[in-house]
């Protein structure tokens, strides 16, 4: 009786696996269609009447290279833009840099604020671009946004505004690519959850919030401030707008941002634990698909071990081993589809001359083992997420009500006794 038991769990799981597999590959070959495409059309073009534009960043806590995004700002191949930075408060250190690189290349490039009156019902970081928006000279066409830890190259913004003047999109964006220099557990597992969320995004359409635009115009017909007002995420709430008035979403391939810091594993279990408390409590659909892509990753993960024990146990050593090397085959599958982005990522960030030769014998030893590792980490994540109700994200608590109203349970500027000392962006 156990045996028929396990087999048929087996015969149940290895379905799940085959349709995992099939979506994964599907959305992977999506992707690297994409990508291939767009690299060999190379849209950039210098006979385009571009609009003038709006960069938008918001501020709170130092990141490590900051100055560096600053400075690349300021260095944009683009005929008329104008950077607004808002700083969480007059107390953050990271002022003092903004102020400093405003010095350096005038006012009339950038213009810097405090956020004024933070919300209680939204994240700072919404309350802040909220404040932006509403302060944009009135000839500002199109909007851009960039997160503090993205270095843009010099043709940045002229790639994000493309899309949208040839009408080939409403909202254009990029997303981030992770190249740690010394890479350990957390940072490995974090660069192979990135590429799973990667091409999921691209496959429903959602943007990234550190490399996206659209047109001002855009705004006020979804009614994003307000939506904003009322959230917790950025791109997610962008997203859900997005869907609701049909609006298209182009991934440009040129806009995949480099990240090389690195992280450890604790930091990335937290990391990623509230990532997806926050798209649980966002009502998107890609919310949606996510809670059904790691509730098929939960499976796997528990029950096959489970059969596998199970079936050594009662002295069937074959279906022991059979679920043992189904597990093993997945973590193989989902190892080997990585060699593909990766190498696809590598010709984008490439062709920008920036070095993309970032693999050590110790990442390479890592590779396999960190498959597994992040799928176990993700499981807990979401596991700890289903009864989380409170997240915390740059020293601000927020409490996240299930029918996704936000409410921030204190406010305190960011000031001297935060500033983190091992030189990466606070998560």
């Amino acid at each position: 009786m156990m045996e028929q038991i396990i087999q048929i769990t087996l015969l149940i799981i290895s379905l799940l696996i085959v349709f995992d597999v099939c979506q994964q590959s599907k959305d992977v070959w999506g992707l690297l269609r994409h990508m291939r495409r767009e690299r060999v059309l190379n849209h950039t073009s210098d006979s385009v009447s571009l609009p003038k534009s709006a960069v938008v960043l918001a501020l709170r806590g130092p990141d490590p290279q900051l100055r560096d995004t600053l400075h690349a700002l300021m260095s944009q191949d683009y005929p008329d833009f104008h950077v607004y930075v808002v700083v969480d408060s007059e107390h953050d250190p990271v002022l003092n840099d903004v102020i400093s690189v405003q010095k350096d290349c005038g006012n009339d490039l950038i213009s810097v604020s405090v956020l004024r009156n933070p919300s209680r019902c939204c994240s700072l970081k919404c309350s802040s671009l909220i404040q932006a928006v509403q302060e944009l000279d009135p000839d500002i066409n199109i909007v851009a946004f960039i997160d503090g830890d993205a270095i843009p190259h010099k043709t940045w913004l002229r790639e994000l505004v493309l899309p949208l003047v040839n009408d080939e999109a409403d909202v254009s964006g990029g997303n981030r690519w992770y190249l740690p220099s010394s890479a350990g557990l957390g940072s490995m597992a974090r660069y192979f959850w990135n590429a799973a969320y990667l091409t999921g995004m691209h496959a429903q359409g959602t943007p990234w919030a550190g490399t996206m635009a659209f047109r001002r115009e855009t705004i006020r017909r979804i009614g994003l401030l307000d939506a904003w007002s009322k959230a917790m995420s950025v791109d997610a709430t962008l997203h859900r707008c997005m869907k609701l008035h049909g609006l298209r979403f182009k991934l440009v391939e040129s806009l995949i941002m480099s990240n090389r810091e690195e992280i450890s594993l604790p930091e990335f279990h937290r990391w990623v634990t509230r990532q997806m408390a926050v798209i649980r409590y966002s009502a998107s659909s890609t919310a949606r698909m996510a809670e059904i892509q790691v509730g098929i990753l939960l499976v796997l993960h528990s029950l096959l071990p489970l059969a596998s024990v199970v079936a050594f146990a009662i002295g069937i050593p074959s279906l022991g081993l059979a679920a043992i090397g189904m597990l093993a085959g997945y973590w193989l599958f989902c190892s080997l589809r990585m060699i593909l982005i990766e190498h696809s990522m590598r010709k984008s960030i490439g062709r920008r001359g920036e070095p993309t030769k970032w693999m050590t014998l110790r990442s390479l030893l890592l590779w396999y083992p960190s498959v597994p590792l992040v799928h176990y980490v993700i499981g807990f994540g979401v596991l700890q997420a289903l009864r989380m109700q409170q997240v915390n994200w740059r020293g601000i608590s927020y409490r996240l009500a299930s029918n996704g109203v936000v409410s921030m349970v204190n406010y305190h500027p960011y000031g001297t006794k935060w500033i983190k000392t091992d030189n990466q962006s606070i998560v």
